[in-house]
């Protein structure tokens, strides 16, 4: 990920990394996507869920990626630093992932692109046996705190300390479409373990069955299309529809949805999620809005908002969640493939100079 960001993120499935915040799921769920847009930046993010009261869900991100020059660098294509926390409520259940991935680059024809990521991580859980309340809501799945004995106490005093290593690979495809311009598809895949909500302080043996229990593996895949449209007076767009599918264990996760981009100001977009746990089905309706804002020659910021709406629960807690994001870039290289913007049909009518000074495209 390329750019500075502040975005809350709060997920159905607790202490998963996923985040639903559309300026941030390629770099946070997959590692082969390292500097695929040859910026490098800092990213700073949070999202927050309010559910009934006093539940309150939060993540916070923070990110740093470094693009590496074509030239004598072994096909390496970017390293991105990664940290964020996982916080439920007002007990201090906790998880903190330290993260770092390395891309490396394969051209395969002139219009293909592929990059392949690795990301060790270190995943920290901890929860604050002091602060639990009666009543507190600890976990969205498991239930109010009913019973503050020494003994429960005890029981939830666990804190785990795990390293894992992830692994994706991410490709982009670029083709003409007639006079409109042109195309590209962006596919990706990446597994990771993830740290679940039944294991540690949650499973019925506290810290020993993060001991003897295999982590379950996350598997998560990414399709998008983006098709090119002009609308006259040098005005740019892009509609790009997309799907995101996540697997982890007994969780089932679908995200699809489409957005509409501006070459100078931004995107809208509309998507729903649907997620399955153990029975447990929850629809959400998705909105996103962003900003872009021009800086230098080779630099610039850009804002994004995304809102989320249940549409429908298995559970009678209510998540309502919304995601603010500022990102700062500085372009370092050329994107390994073409700008969805630069073969637009008025992009192709200007001078290639007075195409340079312009914003960064989400």
């Amino acid at each position: 990920m390329t750019f500075l960001l502040l975005v809350v993120s709060v997920r159905l499935q607790a202490q998963d990394t996923k985040v639903s915040h559309p300026f941030m799921w390629k770099s946070f769920n997959n590692p082969a996507y390292s500097d695929f847009d040859g910026l490098a930046g800092v990213n700073i993010g949070m999202q927050r869920s309010y559910w009934s009261k006093p539940l309150d869900f939060r993540s916070y991100f923070v990110s740093a990626d470094y693009a590496f020059q074509e030239k004598r660098t072994f096909g390496l294509g970017g390293l991105s630093l990664f940290y964020q926390r996982d916080q439920e409520s007002s007990v201090m259940y906790v998880t903190q992932l330290f993260a770092a991935a390395l891309s490396a680059r394969v051209k395969l024809s002139r219009s293909t692109v592929l990059q392949v990521g690795l990301q060790p991580s270190l995943y920290c859980k901890s929860v604050d046996p002091s602060k639990l309340t009666l009543g507190d809501q600890f976990d969205p799945f498991y239930g109010q705190i009913l019973d503050i004995s020494p003994e429960l106490m005890s029981f939830y005093a666990d804190k785990v300390t795990i390293f894992d290593m992830a692994a994706g690979i991410y490709g982009q495809t670029d083709f003409n479409v007639a006079w409109h311009g042109v195309a590209s598809l962006e596919y990706g895949f990446s597994v990771y373990h993830i740290i679940e909500s039944t294991q540690s302080f949650l499973s019925e043996h506290g810290s020993a069955s993060s001991e003897e229990n295999l982590l379950n593996r996350r598997y998560s895949g990414y399709v998008s299309y983006a098709h090119p449209f002009a609308l006259g007076n040098q005005i740019n767009t892009v509609l790009s529809p997309y799907v995101m599918v996540d697997v982890q264990s007994v969780m089932r996760n679908l995200q699809f949805g489409v957005c509409w981009e501006e070459e100078r100001f931004g995107l809208i977009g509309l998507g729903v999620r649907g997620d399955q746990f153990e029975g447990l089905q929850v629809g959400t309706l998705l909105v996103h809005l962003g900003v872009n804002i021009p800086g230098g020659r080779d630099s610039g910021w850009k804002i994004g908002y995304t809102c989320e709406v249940p549409t429908h629960q298995g559970t009678m807690y209510q998540n309502t969640s919304h995601s603010l994001s500022l990102h700062w870039y500085y372009r370092i290289v050329p994107k390994r493939c073409i700008q969805r913007f630069d073969n637009s049909p008025n992009n192709s009518k200007r001078a290639r100079m007075k195409r340079k000074n312009k914003a960064f495209h989400f």
